[in-house]
């Protein structure tokens, strides 16, 4: 079974026998530095170019220092450009949860390994809904942080004003305590939580047997919450302004190495860098714009001290192996639902509580700014 990069580790990589992650074992997204390894980004030209990380990331080191134990350097989509999941130089991490299905991307192998239940845990990044998208689709807990609360030194950058590094475990208990060890201290807020609400904008781009399953679900579980518009916006509108973001930090962090090294690049990742390479400053300046009064907005409707509760995904993993018009079509309907959460730096939870078609969905807790602990701490009460 496919979950590793080729130049993965032979032995574990071990730093400490005592910690908060004593004895756990885990794995990390080909995107970060493994000090005296090479890194590919998903791609094999990429990894000739690179050179051995002279030391840890520190977010890595962090883990290390707990007493983590590190297995190896999981397959990523190709310059992270996916949410889907399917690489073409490394192949397909397989889904056990979820047979002859996508594990979802661009974190594809660190959440697909998971489902073999050899590993403790998981790191990966999330920059459009690189961890959300995955951790629904495998059946794991998964979380985009509050942006800027996990250091990112020492992690490729694609697009550094959403980037994130994220986790994923199969187990409450693991899953809080890896949040415990990475997360910075924030002492901006000591907000408490209010209430929960159905996210009703988002739960609308949910597929119909899906969106059934979800409110009986909340029906048995948590009865009579208020729904609310998150945003007014169109949620396909958000995502184009975040692919025009997006696409711009690209052409500005990803595309020179691109331009100068030439590599072989897959016609789906290559028809995404040459559209990023074409956006231009007045787009951005646009998207920005909209990008903050989407911040505004969504302030005012969802202020601090409420987490929003909705669906992680629209719909089951897609089949593997499906033409670029069907992934197309599908990586639109995934980015509306994921892109807000971008846009507005707040932290996201998904948790494993859902199955439809094909196999797992999660559900999602959208809190405010730094609220990333509380969220942590509300995981048993869905």
């Amino acid at each position: 079974m496919t979950y590793f990069v080729p130049h993965t580790p032979n032995n574990d990589i071990i730093t400490c026998n005592t910690g908060l992650l004593k004895d756990l074992t885990f794995v990390v997204k080909d995107m970060c530095d493994v000090k005296n390894f090479q890194s590919s980004c998903g791609n094999p030209d990429f990894y000739k170019k690179s050179k051995p990380a002279k030391d840890f990331a520190p977010f890595l080191k962090k883990i290390l220092n707990q007493g983590a134990n590190l297995k190896g350097i999981t397959i990523c989509d190709e310059f992270f450009y996916s949410v889907i999941g399917e690489n073409s130089h490394y192949g397909t991490p397989v889904n056990l949860n979820a047979p002859n299905c996508v594990p979802g991307g661009s974190s594809s192998g660190s959440a697909a390994a998971l489902t073999t239940n050899l590993y403790d845990f998981s790191i990966g990044s999330d920059t459009g809904g690189s961890v959300r998208v995955p951790a629904s689709f495998c059946g794991l807990y998964g979380i985009r942080p509050t942006h800027g609360r996990i250091d990112a030194t020492g992690v490729y950058p694609m697009a550094p004003s959403f980037d994130t590094i994220g986790w994923f475990s199969r187990e409450v208990d693991v899953f809080k305590r890896v949040g415990s060890v990475l997360l910075k201290k924030d002492k901006s807020s000591n907000i408490t939580f209010n209430s929960y609400v159905i996210a009703e904008d988002l739960l609308e781009l949910v597929e119909e047997n899906l969106k059934r399953k979800f409110i009986e679900y909340l029906d048995t579980n948590l009865p009579n919450l208020l729904r609310i518009k998150i945003s007014t916006k169109d949620k396909a509108e958000i995502a184009d302004y975040f692919r025009i973001l997006q696409g711009g930090e690209i052409k500005e962090h990803v595309i020179p190495w691109i331009e100068k090294n030439n590599p072989e690049i897959s016609k789906e990742i290559n028809n995404r860098i040459k559209m990023a390479s074409n956006i231009t400053k007045d787009e951005i300046n646009v998207a920005n714009k909209f990008r903050k009064d989407l911040i505004s907005e969504v302030n005012i409707s969802l202020p601090k001290g409420n987490i929003a509760i909705f669906p992680t995904t629209p719909f089951s993993a897609p089949i593997c192996g499906q033409d670029e018009y069907a992934l197309g079509e599908s990586r639109k309907k995934l980015m509306a639902m994921t892109s807000i959460t971008g846009m507005t730096s707040r932290p996201q939870i998904s948790i494993p509580k859902l199955k439809d078609k094909t196999g797992p969905v999660g559900i999602s807790l959208l809190g405010w700014e730094n609220s990333d602990e509380i969220l942590l701490n509300k995981l048993t009460e869905i």
